[in-house]
């Protein structure tokens, strides 16, 4: 039986993917869901990465049909 096509992509176990690759270079990170419940401008989120917590502020929100990603960067206190 073939696996899905490579375009899908599977969700963890909590429904989103964080994306942290560049996260040293630039300090953002990108969340991926297909959750209803899409973030605001601002709204902050505790992320570990790189083996610390870091205060992320949400900075832009794209939505697609089925879900959104938002790009976050550092939050200034």
């Amino acid at each position: 039986m073939p696996g899905p096509p490579r375009s899908l992509r599977a969700l963890s176990a909590s429904g989103y993917e964080i994306f942290d690759e560049d996260f040293g270079a630039t300090g953002e990170v990108v969340i991926w869901s297909r959750s209803p419940l899409t973030p605001r401008l601002g709204e902050r989120f505790n992320i570990e990465t790189r083996g610390a917590p870091h205060d992320l502020a949400v900075g832009e929100i794209r939505t697609f049909s089925g879900g959104w990603t938002a790009t976050c960067r550092r939050a200034v206190n």
